[in-house]
């Protein structure tokens, strides 16, 4: 390694240490939210990035000290790097409170400072990470379903458009069925969280309809939240969701290919009109179009004596997801979505052009983001 490459390793080292240190800062704020008694216990440790292969993080309490794998925040993905340093910072938490010294390592103690942090108690030693979890070995109830969605979306790429549409909504009817079923069957699921888009200082409108289809059909719900962008030394934004992992690879690929689908379009519209240069407002103008396809679809099948009856996707309420999501964000406010755009032509081709849309492709693939907000 060369000193100039050297140097550089420093200075992304010393901006992943800083993002660190504020992902701990606002952890410790949210703990005040939910148990204010609590986050006074809670002082600045030190925290340093090691060469541990062994495991992915470590809370010395001799030596208040959060040890985090330098394999892991150099080359991994920033949910999974953070998913880590809140299980230390329980381990933090649970070392100042009487009858730790009795306790074991992941104890009843240690695993109720956990849900105080919103937490993964396991997720430390040689426990996979959060993108070896959603896109690992498939296997259970949730991936047969999986199998029977991604046979659906292979029969929509037919090209008959009246068979490809009709397989589509079958796919999302499928969807839809299974995962009311297990909302209101309440019986207990396992979410996670993940990050799908790039860092950024400024979200487009696109990308902001994107999150909003996502939350209102496909059974996650999205958070943009503070992240930091590699390379500008400040700090942007990032859309995260949370669900069952199977929603989750759903909603990821959703997300890529319909925002893939708005660019590859416009592409399209501009090469035919060269005059044109309101790309923001076409694209906005084709996911907008995605959107309404999918209400329209939703309120057919709610009208119909369909497997729905009665009950359009979006209203029925998951209350377990709900108190996972209230759990990480406490205070969390939702904003409206406005679809303005400069030019009214570009926005009106790309809604007609989003209507047409037709998802066919295997949901099972992870879509074009990484979830790699650190890194060169």
């Amino acid at each position: 390694m060369n000193k100039r490459t050297g140097q550089i390793n420093q200075a992304l080292e010393r901006a992943i240490l800083e993002k660190l240190y504020q992902e701990w800062r606002i952890s410790v704020l949210n703990l005040g939210r939910r148990n204010p008694s609590f986050a006074p216990r809670m002082e600045r440790p030190r925290i340093i990035i090691s060469d541990m292969e062994q495991t992915l993080g470590l809370w010395d309490p001799l030596l208040r000290e959060i040890r985090m794998a330098r394999h892991l925040v150099r080359d991994g993905r920033w949910d999974s790097v953070v998913e880590v340093l809140h299980h230390e910072m329980a381990h933090q938490l649970a070392s100042t409170l009487p009858g730790y010294p009795n306790e074991t390592a992941h104890g009843p103690l240690f695993v109720e400072c956990c849900r105080m942090f919103g937490a993964n108690p396991r997720a430390s030693g040689g426990y996979r990470t959060l993108e070896q979890r959603i896109w690992g070995v498939e296997g259970g109830e949730d991936d047969r379903i999986m199998i029977k969605v991604k046979k659906l979306m292979a029969l929509a790429a037919s090209k008959n458009p009246h068979e490809a549409a009709l397989a589509a909504a079958k796919a999302g009817e499928l969807i839809a069925r299974y995962n009311i079923d297990a909302i209101r069957s309440n019986e207990q699921r396992d979410f996670e969280s993940i990050i799908i888009t790039d860092a950024v200082l400024k979200r487009t409108q696109p990308e902001i309809i994107g999150a909003t289809i996502l939350d209102h059909h496909y059974f996650v719900q999205p958070v943009w939240i503070p992240v930091y962008v590699p390379g500008k030394e400040k700090m942007g934004t990032a859309l995260e969701i949370s669900g069952t992992p199977s929603n989750l690879k759903i909603a990821d690929y959703v997300f890529a290919f319909v925002l893939g689908y708005a660019q590859k379009s416009w592409l399209d519209y501009k090469a035919k009109n060269p005059s044109c240069r309101s790309r923001s407002g076409y694209m906005t103008g084709v996911v907008h179009g995605f959107s309404q396809t999918l209400d329209r679809r939703r309120e057919a099948l709610t009208r119909q004596e369909s497997p729905l009856p009665g009950n359009a996707p979006a209203v029925v309420k998951d209350l377990q997801l709900d108190a996972y999501v209230g759990g990480r964000y406490p205070g969390l406010r939702t904003v409206g979505v406005s679809h303005g755009s400069r030019s009214r032509d570009a926005y009106s081709s790309g809604l007609s052009k989003g209507r047409d849309l037709v998802l066919s492709k295997a949901v099972t693939t992870k879509g074009v983001n990484s979830g790699r907000c650190i890194g060169p």
